[in-house]
């Protein structure tokens, strides 16, 4: 069997499509009740109470009680404690969940195996997905979240032929929502949705402990919110003194604590100003919502007041006053959002909203982490903007940069309307891998969704071919969204391009080019990795390139293999360095130039030059010599006089392996561009 779930903070339903009435029905509790107080109460002997002996418990003040925990929903710090075991809000509402489907089951005599599950319309995706684990836990399939609005709307109008553009005003226990709502032929499109998850009813019951508190305190010095016990009771007697002021012009509440007594009066004139804050809250979001779909309180033929917080005397004349609009009261307040669940839960199928003709909207803007255009902050960058229909995607193209090799890239999502990122909600950090990278800068898609729940999804794709995106912890510390994005460490790798120019004039021959080759090669494998590419030059007379800069280190190897004496010519007129700067300019990430020479170069001036506007293009040239070599020359083309280094041919292998060492440290060259 199929059924609808009004989960709500204060109250909950279950209710079913009725062919026989072709309608749906609220199916009554384990009490006969139509509405289930939302209530857990933990007892020492390991019994879990659920709803009106909950409730009831919780009057006495007995028990380790659990109530409105749906509005830390998603909040993962969230949790509350009984007799040893922790519990979240998740945990909490998927023991609600289980009884209401059992309770359900039992009545019936039917096996329930799917539901759709309400949700206050301003639940963002976090809360959401909470949700709909929750359900999961209970072991039926979660059909369908729907926005507690746009199901009462559903309930109101199935069925119905007339044409009318409605402002849904729904006022639960613990969440408010206010949807505008356009019905033709029974069909619904939802324009717009906005609300507060911790606005409610129970605000209105907390006005009225604190009144009568505050009277206790001023007579006997005695706070009784102090008192786990006493208080419990209080939200109990608040709740029920709320609703008698619906229909009285005043209450009295008796209150005592120990030794101290006494009776207090509260009039209806009080409460509404006590609370004149608190509906002044609820016509901000309705203004609100108005704004952001760009129409008038003119264009609302009614306010559908849904919610048994609506029943708060005075609320529909003030509404009524203020807006000048009709506002009617739905037939079914407590059991209009069930309703609407359960004929969703029936007539939705593989379409989903479609079949019933529903369309609904996002509740909040979807956003990524970016860096603004002047690089200083971090920013939320909207992707799909608030009251977009749902389901609905786009997708953005993102650029890995040339030199950077990463096969992965992060990415945060937020959902919020502010541009600064910690006024936002963030979801998620998510990792995009499995890119194909030679870092010469990539190009991806991100495509960001909204299903038909309100659920972020976030997709990605290469040429096509679609990517693996994991979600990862979330660290708790993101205050650095708050700062420069330069003063985040990253771990992103740098690509590192080396070019190795050797002289191979002919006092070269033999042993000293033999014992080079060995010393290079070695030198590129201790350093090759998957972020550095090599070019090869060779020197004499005229320079040689043997190979461009490649993350291929045998074919490199190979090339120095096939090195020969004089090949460039018998002398050492040519300076590599022009050549070397042509093959690194342009390349992102760390340049360096690595020269080896057995002796005095014949145009000294003129490589020194070149070496100085490599220095100044943040290129680093580390110059090794041997035998005939001039010591103070190497400084002089070298970046700092530490990366001149002399050295003997049989020592020629350890020195490239203490260059190997340094660079794979970042201590030449490899830690930044510029030295000297």
């Amino acid at each position: 069997m199929k059924v609808g779930i009004d989960l709500g903070t204060t109250y909950s339903a279950v209710a079913f499509y009725d062919k026989d009435s072709s309608d749906a029905e609220v199916i009554p509790d384990a009490n006969g009740c139509l509405l289930t107080p939302s209530v857990i109460c933990f007892s020492p002997d390991g019994t879990i109470n659920v709803g009106e002996k909950a409730k009831s418990m919780q009057s006495r003040g007995e028990g380790v009680v659990a109530a409105s925990f749906k509005r830390a929903m998603g909040d993962t710090q969230y949790y509350m404690t009984a007799y040893g075991r922790r519990y979240s809000s998740e945990d909490l509402s998927a023991i609600l969940l289980k009884y209401l489907i059992a309770g359900a089951e039992a009545r019936t005599g039917k096996k329930i195996d799917s539901a759709v599950v309400t949700v206050p319309a301003y639940f963002n995706d976090l809360q959401r997905t909470a949700t709909i684990r929750a359900g999961e836990k209970c072991g039926i399939e979660i059909q369908k979240i729907v926005n507690e609005p746009t199901a009462a709307a559903i309930s109101y109008g199935y069925n119905k032929a007339g044409n009318k553009t409605v402002m849904v005003y729904d006022l639960g226990g613990g969440t408010f929502d206010t949807t505008v709502v356009r019905i033709e032929r029974g069909n619904i499109s939802v324009l717009g949705t906005d609300g507060d998850h911790v606005l409610g009813g129970k605000d209105w019951d907390q006005a009225v402990m604190s009144y009568l508190c505050g009277k206790f305190k001023d007579d006997f010095n005695i706070d009784l919110r102090d008192d786990v016990s006493a208080k419990n009771s209080l939200i109990v007697a608040a709740e029920d003194l709320k609703k008698e002021l619906s229909e009285s012009e005043s209450v009295s509440a008796h209150l005592e604590y120990g030794n101290d007594s006494a009776d207090y009066t509260l009039t209806r004139n009080q409460f509404d100003e006590m609370t004149e804050p608190l509906f002044g809250s609820t016509w901000e979001v309705c203004e609100r919502v108005l704004a952001d779909i760009g129409m008038r309180w003119g264009d609302i033929d009614e306010i559908l007041l849904v919610g048994g917080s609506t029943r708060l005397p005075g609320l529909p004349g003030r509404l009524a006053s203020i807006s000048g609009r009709k506002v009617i009261k739905h037939a079914d307040t407590d059991l209009a959002v069930a309703k609407g669940a359960a004929l969703m839960a029936h007539h939705s199928g593989k379409n989903g909203n479609a079949a019933l003709g529903i369309t609904d909207v996002a509740s909040h803007s979807l956003g990524a982490l970016s860096v603004r255009e002047d690089g200083k902050k971090f920013i939320n960058e909207i992707m799909i903007k608030r009251n977009s229909s749902v389901p609905c995607s786009v997708r953005k193209p993102f650029r890995i940069e040339p030199g950077n090799l990463s096969d992965s890239i992060e990415l945060f999502t937020l959902q919020g309307e502010s541009r600064h990122p910690l006024d936002c909600v963030v979801l998620a950090r998510m990792k995009i891998s499995g890119i194909m990278n030679n870092g010469e800068g990539v190009l991806i898609e991100i495509e960001y969704n909204y299903d038909e729940n309100g659920v972020v999804c976030i997709s990605a794709f290469q040429n096509g071919g679609e990517l693996t995106v994991e979600s990862e912890k979330l660290s708790e510390d993101i205050s650095w969204m708050g700062g420069r994005p330069d003063e985040r460490p990253s771990n992103a790798p740098l690509q590192k391009n080396i070019i190795v120019a050797i002289d191979i004039s002919r006092s070269m021959k033999d042993a000293p080019l033999d014992k080079a080759k060995r010393a290079i090669s070695r030198f590129i494998t201790e350093v090759a990795d998957s972020n550095t590419k090599f070019g090869l030059i060779v020197f004499g007379d005229k320079n040689l390139v043997i190979r461009e800069l490649t993350l291929d280190r045998y074919a490199v190897t190979r090339s120095i293999d096939e090195i020969k004496v004089k090949m460039a010519g018998r002398g050492t007129d040519a300076s590599p360095f022009k050549e070397a700067r042509r093959m690194l300019t342009g390349r992102a990430g760390n340049n360096m130039i690595v020269v080896l020479t057995d002796g005095r170069w014949g145009n000294r001036d003129l490589a020194v030059t070149q070496a100085m506007e490599c220095r100044t293009d943040g290129i680093t040239t580390v110059a090794v010599g041997f035998g005939e070599a001039d010591r103070s020359f190497l400084r002089q083309i070298a970046t700092a006089d530490e990366d001149a280094l002399f050295t003997t041919l049989d020592q020629l292998g350890d020195t490239f392996g203490t260059i190997a060492t340094a660079v794979n440290s970042g201590g030449i060259g490899m830690s930044d561009g510029r030295r000297g």
